[in-house]
């Protein structure tokens, strides 16, 4: 997901679930090839293996060169084609994303030249795969047969597709957000796919809101089959859904279709993944009990990747924390009891002077400090004390004289606002 699925996103859906599968968001190929600081679009924590990069772009040069930088440089275990972004930006100016549906050969041509490089990475990274992200249908081209001509002309070069089960409408007509609502989804049209290409793998997006769902859709129905025959067709009336939208789960499940996609899900309630690895997986355990340890987890990554520079520049302190961020922290290195306190109450100048320079100076930028909080904004959803909390975040993420602790800092503070028995009442 465009600016969401960031290297801090990612982290703390690792911290909730050991083995689902994380995805980057989008990075163009011109991007990959230009950036001056890749890391800033590249760069991930080794625990977030198994890990997958979506590349956006139109060029099977550039494409199988981003590939090469993808997997030789950064080891991601999967290195995949993005053909459902459906954005006016992307597939109408820029001319990729979704808008290769209508040139399947042109994406053959790119997934090729991705594979090419993927073989020769191949023994750095012999585990390595190319897939291909795409909707089951682009404006009027809306059946079966255009689903499956694309689908039989890539797969010479690709047996991996990840399908929007809902087609996309481009030009303009529909904005992104309404390309992920409206158009109807068609489940249905998805596992007939998969049994039209048993030699192919497949995975199912959109629409998909909790481990339950997604469990009786990659695992299938145990309806009795005569209540279970063919009666859902789009628009269906069966499911009661908005616009017509089908979402039967399989009866079976198709032996090649791999699992599910719940980006959307995760990004408005990050903790529904807390029982992954037990409930969808077959762990006996899961990696957190409650929001306290998934929250104290992250804090631990952000203070780790973004370490406080409060006192860079106090050459009167070897501490690592200030007046600030000493109420998180404690009473830090050498610090004297007596200098932390005078600083505490705003007893001297100096301590005003010192503590003016870090508010006009800060050294994280704002970018940083959204960033790091964005992925918890929906922690505490569907709990009480869910909408102050965000209030607390986004009043301390504002706050120049906080900023310079931090991230982590910042986020232990917000911490403090919600009551004991929330943060350890089990999931």
């Amino acid at each position: 997901m465009l600016n969401y699925s960031t290297r801090e996103f990612r982290q703390l859906l690792r911290i909730l679930s050991k083995r689902a599968v994380l995805w980057t968001e989008m990075v163009v190929d011109e991007t990959v090839q230009h950036a001056s600081n890749l890391d800033d679009h590249l760069a991930y924590d080794e625990e977030q293996h198994p890990i997958i990069c979506q590349i956006g772009g139109n060029s099977p040069d550039l494409c199988g060169r981003a590939t090469s930088v993808v997997l030789e440089q950064y080891g991601y275990d999967e290195v995949n084609l993005n053909i459902d972004c459906p954005s006016e930006r992307v597939s109408t100016k820029r001319e990729f994303g979704a808008i290769l549906m209508k040139k399947a050969q042109l994406a053959a041509d790119i997934v090729r030249e991705m594979q090419s490089s993927a073989d020769a990475a191949a023994l750095q990274t012999p585990s390595t795969k190319v897939s291909v992200k795409c909707r089951i249908g682009v404006d009027d081209l809306d059946d079966l047969e255009f689903a499956a001509d694309f689908i039989r002309t890539l797969r010479p070069v690709c047996r991996r597709f990840y399908l929007h089960a809902r087609k996309c409408v481009l030009n303009g007509l529909m904005n992104a957000r309404q390309n992920r609502s409206v158009p109807p989804l068609n489940y249905p049209r998805v596992y007939d796919l998969c049994r039209m290409f048993p030699d192919c793998e497949f995975w199912i997006n959109g629409g998909i809101r909790t481990l339950e769902d997604a469990k009786l859709i990659a695992y299938g129905s145990n309806l009795n089959e005569d209540k279970h025959l063919h009666r859902h067709i789009v628009p269906c009336k069966l499911c009661n859904m908005p616009n017509g939208s089908c979402i039967e789960p399989p009866l079976p499940a198709p032996a090649n279709l791999r699992g599910c996609m719940m980006g959307r899900a995760a990004m408005d309630d990050p903790c529904l993944f807390y029982d992954v690895d037990r409930y969808f997986y077959g762990e006996k355990t899961n990696p957190c009990k409650n929001r306290r340890e998934v929250l104290e987890r992250y804090c631990d990554y952000l203070e780790r990747i973004y370490p406080p520079r409060c006192c860079e520049d106090d050459v009167q302190r070897s501490g690592n924390c200030c007046c600030t961020c000493i109420d998180v922290y404690g009473n830090a290195g050498s610090w004297k009891d007596e200098v932390a306190t005078a600083e505490l109450t705003n007893d001297t100048g100096d301590s005003k002077e010192r503590n003016k320079m870090k508010s006009d100076k800060p050294k994280f930028s704002s970018k940083i400090i959204g960033r790091s909080l964005k992925p918890v904004q929906g922690i505490f959803h569907g709990v009480p004390s869910s909408r102050a909390f965000k209030r607390v975040c986004d009043k301390l993420g504002q706050n120049v004289a906080i900023r310079n602790c931090g991230p982590g800092c910042i986020l232990r503070k917000a911490m403090q606002s919600v009551p004991s028995d929330i943060l350890d009442q089990e999931f």
